[in-house]
């Protein structure tokens, strides 16, 4: 049943472990890249630390949204944690980077199931007008996640080596797998399903061929590459959408995306992770490299960016709850992101240290506003026995939109600077 009137916060630790899990793994394992590096090797494998994971992520999150679908969410959510102590394990005990690499994907694959799940089953346990509020616990979570992870990297990083930090995933795992099992949450109505193979296939294809066709535009002659990766990634993509409209239980149900609430609100997390993992990837070479700002600066910009990114999002789901409104927030924060990204593009090398870190804030309280009105909307509108693919769907938006964002960015930045070096080249 849709909304059986459980608090929000009744249920923070049910969700909060997993979806802390899922956004701080990034980047906690970006912060110990260099001294992976210098323990193993192998420096040209360390991007598939991260490229890897987020593959897996990708091609996971729709699975688990059908999985939680037809088993329980509850069921698959633990199943899911456990794929990911699994990946920890090998992590933690992995004697080469390749090895290191494997144990990432395995991770990814567990990880894929523990944004999705957690959305799918507020939207089946919270009253839709208790919603936002939700969001905004979970955007509270996303601050914490995104600003405490580098911290307690950096320390387990100081004190123990980066082993300890896949170490220090597996008892948090087992702690939501805990708090789980102690939880008395409905079962949910198990159906047969026939996994759609065909579908799960060719999507691993389309998302390879977009992966390989980035890296290929990267290397000085790798253009003949990129097209060929291009062309089978759009192969791959017109074959997945065929087969999602002749499948009997495809991972994106063509009744689901027909709903036009859900495939706007998939259309503008596609964009939302476009912008925020290029903006994230970018900025800091921003500053660095035009401004001359030194680390200390960057990371403290960086710190007001993410701050303000979780504040539009508490903001946001609560306003959600006390107005009923959705679309409206957007409509106003967005408008407000995108005026701040042209006064960096025309004015920021000239902006005095309060005046960047007053634009980022205004940046991140407009993107900020996004998720919580995207996944409230996707959880009002998508039919309960839907619910979970509509959120592994999300997470698969989010994640195709920054891997394919982050490239167009990178494609435009390197594409106008100089051939050759110089100051400010």
């Amino acid at each position: 049943m849709s909304g059986e009137g459980r608090s929000p916060l009744s249920l923070i630790l049910v969700v909060g472990i997993p979806i802390f899990l899922a956004l701080s793994n990034q980047t906690m394992v970006a912060v110990a890249l260099p001294a992976i590096g210098a323990d193993l090797g192998e420096l040209q494998y360390l991007p598939w630390l991260i490229t890897g994971y987020m593959l897996a992520v990708t091609v996971a999150g729709p699975v688990y949204g059908v999985l939680g679908d037809s088993f329980g969410r509850v069921r698959i959510l633990q199943m899911a944690l456990g794929i990911y102590v699994l990946g920890s394990a090998m992590a933690m005990l992995a004697g080469d980077l390749r090895m290191l690499a494997l144990a990432r994907l395995i991770q990814g694959f567990g990880g894929g199931g523990l944004m999705a799940l957690p959305q799918a089953m507020i939207g089946q346990l919270v009253a839709p007008r208790q919603q936002g509020r939700a969001q905004g616990y979970v955007a509270t979570i996303s601050t914490i996640a995104s600003t405490g992870g580098p911290a307690l990297a950096g320390l387990l990083l100081v004190s123990f080596g980066w082993r300890s930090l896949f170490a220090a995933f597996i008892p948090i795992a087992l702690l939501a797998m805990a708090v789980l099992a102690r939880q008395d949450l409905p079962p949910a109505e198990r159906r047969p399903i026939r996994f759609d193979l065909r579908g799960f296939l060719w999507l691993i294809v389309f998302v390879l061929a977009a992966t390989l066709g980035i890296e290929a535009l990267r290397l000085p002659d790798g253009g003949a590459m990129a097209a060929a990766a291009g062309l089978a990634g759009a192969g791959a993509l017109w074959a997945l959408v065929r087969s999602q409209r002749r499948g009997t239980d495809p991972l994106f149900p063509p009744r689901l995306l027909a709903e036009a609430r859900v495939a706007r609100a998939g259309a503008m997390i596609l964009f939302h992770g476009a912008t925020l993992v290029s903006l994230m990837t970018v900025l800091p070479l921003f500053q660095v490299i035009q401004r001359g700002d030194g680390t200390l600066e960057v990371a403290f910009a960086l710190l007001t960016l993410t701050l303000a990114l979780g504040i539009g999002g508490i903001l946001t789901g609560n306003l959600i709850s006390v107005t009923g409104r959705t679309v409206l927030f957007p409509l106003l924060g967005l408008p407000l992101a995108a005026a701040g990204i042209v006064a960096l593009g025309l004015a920021g090398d000239a902006l005095p240290g309060w005046g960047l870190v007053a634009v980022y804030a205004a940046i991140g309280l407009g993107i900020g506003s996004v998720m919580p009105v995207s996944h409230t909307t996707v959880q009002r509108s998508a039919p309960e026995d839907l619910r979970g693919r509509a959120s592994g769907a999300v997470t698969f938006f989010r994640s195709i939109g920054g891997v394919l964002g982050t490239a167009a960015v990178s494609a435009v930045l390197f594409g106008l600077a100089p051939a050759e070096g110089g100051p400010g080249a």
